[in-house]
């Protein structure tokens, strides 16, 4: 009775918004913005049953509904990612209703925004690699629709548009590969047909050194990378600076994390490629760098978040590529949550930044300030976090506690203006994060247990030795805060590295070359 209350709950938590965009469509003026609304509600309170229902007891296999291209997978996890996507949509619509009223492209902005939260959910839930491309596409089309809804005369679009396309090709080819290599199109027969990946790839007869797996994977490992905007790939996100903030609220928590999905299902297949592994969670390091370096140094708040998302997802990705999937997914719901709140409360930036030079002390009026106090306690607590997690790691909780240190010490680190923090105040702050980390490590664990399938997936020793590369930039930058290097690793940073600059001469010389 448990199987099937938590089968219909989940299956009317994916098919309740698609029947209030056809109610809203039919519905007059005055009830098409309540129709979306009460859709998701209804949605989330469907998923939140399913939820409850898999945490009472219920085992945690997969379960298929249908057959063949339009099965459907259902199961805890899903049900989860399902539950957090409807929420953060039914917080952003109810948002958009108010902030959007005097917009004429509001209607049509929250049939958008219902649209991209669909799509996202019918990815999580499909067993069929076909299926999963094409709302893997649509997503694109649907955010580029919403950015040129909101600016049609600006090239904004036309950049989220062109990465996109090519994260699309990517996953398209490497489904066809994979399809042409192992004959099914179902993610959950991956795990047992693999060894047609080994083939070696023909081009006019000639076997090429490269094999259908390496090809495949590598696509995947790219599409992701787009997809996630990580750097250097993240200047389609920076292009969506000035869209509406309902709209960032809702990427920067669902669209960009859909990346961490895909990753899951198709994980039997990454896993046969442990340097393509190795490669993606290099990338993610060096985005988790960047991002956070980029983040610290930016003056502008909504800038700020973006860059804080570009780290967030090369944390996201080096999870996946280490094998810690049920710490990636739960970093995704975790990370779509906050970063909505934050999106949709950055109005307030102006005000707390009032308070804040209110309220505030000098460096010269605290203790501590002269001899360098609190910049010691910051390098000591670093070296803390990277201790716990190298014991961890030898406990084997790389994939949870692991993953939870690196977000006190990136959340440590990335605190504005430590050295004006008095050595009481840093202390109470390291407790109390250290409370809150233990905490999300005991719900990503109890997570984790309810996950269908958990293997030991990815190459695992890339958490830890990224993990000590944080901690050991971390406290270098602490320890030579007023030096040369580190001003000019401040410029650098608030430029984000030139990466938009770089494209931009780019294109200049492209069309400087085609008109002579």
């Amino acid at each position: 009775m448990k199987t099937e209350y938590f089968l219909a709950a989940e299956l009317a938590a994916l098919v309740l918004p698609l029947l209030a965009m056809a109610a809203a469509q039919l519905a007059t003026e005055k009830w098409k913005v309540p129709c979306l609304v009460f859709g998701q509600m209804a949605a989330l309170f469907n998923a939140a049953s399913a939820v409850l229902v898999g945490l009472s007891g219920m085992d945690a296999d997969a379960h298929r509904l249908g057959s063949g291209t339009f099965s459907l997978r259902l199961d805890f996890a899903s049900a989860c990612l399902i539950t957090g996507m409807t929420f953060i949509t039914t917080v952003v619509l109810s948002f958009s209703e108010r902030y959007l009223g005097g917009e004429k492209y509001r209607l049509t902005f929250l049939y958008l925004v219902t649209f991209l939260s669909s799509c996202a959910a019918w990815l999580t839930c499909t067993d069929s690699m076909a299926v999963a491309c094409v709302f893997w596409c649509l997503l694109s089309v649907g955010l580029y629709t919403a950015v040129r809804l909101h600016a049609p005369e600006r090239a904004s679009a036309q950049v989220v548009l062109r990465h996109h396309l090519l994260s699309d090709v990517c996953m398209i080819a490497s489904a066809m590969l994979l399809y042409g290599a192992v004959g099914t199109s179902q993610f959950s027969q991956l795990s047992s047909v693999t060894a047609g990946l080994n083939s070696h790839v023909e081009a006019g007869g000639v076997a090429l050194p490269v094999t259908y797996g390496t090809c495949a994977c590598s696509l995947l490992v790219l599409a992701f990378s787009i997809k996630s905007a990580l750097f250097p790939f993240h200047r389609w996100l920076l292009a969506t600076l000035d869209a509406p903030t309902p709209l960032s609220g809702l990427l920067h928590a669902g669209v960009v994390n859909v990346s961490a999905i895909m990753a899951w299902r198709l994980m039997p297949v990454l896993q046969t490629e442990p340097a393509v592994l190795t490669a993606w969670g290099t990338i993610a390091a060096l985005s988790a760098i960047a991002g956070t370096l980029s983040m610290s140094a930016q003056p502008d708040v909504k800038r700020k978040l973006v860059y804080s998302t570009v780290g967030q997802m090369g944390f996201m990705a080096l999870q996946c590529a280490s094998g810690a999937l049920g710490a990636a997914l739960f970093h995704m719901v975790a990370h779509g949550l906050f970063k909505c709140h934050m999106f949709l409360q950055s109005g307030n930036a102006v005000a707390e930044g009032v308070n804040k030079r209110k309220f505030g002390w000098s460096t010269s009026e605290l203790p501590g300030a002269k001899d360098g106090t609190v910049r010691k306690l910051v390098v000591v607590t670093v070296a803390v976090a990277a201790c716990i997690a190298i014991y961890e790691l030898n406990m084997n909780h790389c994939a949870t506690w692991v993953s939870t240190v690196i977000a006190a010490s990136a959340l440590l680190t990335a605190v504005p203006s430590m050295h004006r923090i008095t050595p009481t105040s840093l202390v109470t702050f390291w407790v109390t994060v250290m409370a809150v980390v233990t905490g999300a490590a005991l719900l990503c664990t109890g997570f984790e247990q309810r996950l269908s399938h958990t293997p030991g997936y990815g190459q695992s020793w890339l958490l830890p030795t990224f993990l000590l590369v944080f901690a050991s930039l971390a406290t270098i930058l602490q320890l030579a805060k007023n030096s040369e290097w580190s001003k000019a690793l401040y410029v650098h940073s608030l430029n984000g590295f030139y990466i938009d600059d770089i494209a931009s001469r780019s294109k200049t010389l492209t069309s400087i070359r085609r008109t002579t």
